[in-house]
């Protein structure tokens, strides 16, 4: 075999890349989620493959970037419950992608659920119940509203972000409701689905983060539509009913997991090691490209 055959050429790299990121997509598409072990990934070429897939990246305004594309997740060592990303925000992404640089020994099982066979198992009552949008409200500090709608609105600095920026991007998404609050803060409010159509499969979903975390941020206050706040007791239903449909990917080091975010919830077991040895990265994207 000469060089020549030996090394693979741009064009061939880019046809197999093609060819995985199909594969990939159909994966999703079908099964809502997808692992990728043993296939040399990097953060560098992650971050890359989430780049070629998505036709636009999105970013949480409270995590560390590691790279232009993927931030570091860091919400402590305590269990995280069953959530979509950012859902309580007016553009959660579609997709999103987790890199396991460095992999704990004990504990840190990324758990997922598919949302699809929980609303197959929800009671006739509580399809009813969660058939109108509910409404999230909590207070956002002055430089995460200022970081996210930067984001949205391709503000390079967002620290010049002003009042004006997001009253034009709350009018550009309906459902959004934003009042003046202490320190430049504003008292947020949402109307979103919990049971969602919005998926690549296109099937309903009980895909929300009613069970989810709030490492970063105020803990959201969940109202329906007739002004009733959900209750504990409710909670802790639809917590023992997702448990059922629950499965956790036990980490290796260069694993990718890659989530179809509109149908799938994710958590996290409690981390039983220092954090210093758990590297777990993500990566969140709007919209699949199709031109491959």
């Amino acid at each position: 075999m000469n060089m020549k055959q030996a090394v693979m050429s741009a064009d061939e790299k880019e046809l197999l890349l093609k060819s995985a990121r199909k594969e990939i997509k159909a994966a999703l598409t079908e099964n809502g989620w997808v692992l990728l072990r043993n296939e040399n990934y990097d953060v560098a070429s992650f971050s890359q493959l989430m780049a070629s897939l998505c036709q636009k990246l999105t970013y949480d305004p409270a995590r560390e970037n590691i790279t232009q594309q993927s931030q570091k997740v860091d919400a402590g060592t305590h269990a995280v419950g069953l959530h979509i990303e950012n859902g309580t925000t007016p553009l959660p992404p579609d997709i999103i992608a987790f890199f396991s640089a460095l992999s704990a020994s004990q504990g840190s099982q990324t758990t997922i659920c598919d949302g699809h066979l929980v609303w197959l198992n929800l009671p006739d009552s509580l399809k009813e119940k969660f058939s109108a949008p509910m409404t999230i409200s909590r207070y956002l500090p002055k430089n995460i509203w200022q970081k996210y709608v930067a984001a949205a609105l391709n503000i390079k600095m967002p620290e010049e972000t002003t009042w004006n920026d997001l009253q034009r991007f709350a009018d550009m998404i309906p459902g959004q409701s934003i009042s003046p609050a202490e320190n430049g803060g504003i008292e947020y409010g949402l109307q979103v689905n919990m049971i969602r159509h919005d998926n690549l499969k296109g099937i309903p979903a009980f895909a929300n983060t009613l069970l989810g975390p709030s490492y970063n941020y105020q803990k959201p206050r969940y109202h329906f539509a007739d002004g009733s706040e959900i209750s504990p007791d409710l909670i802790l239903e639809l917590a023992g009913l997702c448990e059922k449909f629950t499965a956790e990917i036990n980490w290796q080091d260069g694993d990718l997991a890659i989530i179809d975010n509109k149908r799938f919830m994710h958590g996290r077991r409690e981390i039983l090691v220092p954090l210093e040895q758990r590297k777990l990265y993500i990566s969140m994207g709007l919209g699949i490209n199709n031109n491959f």
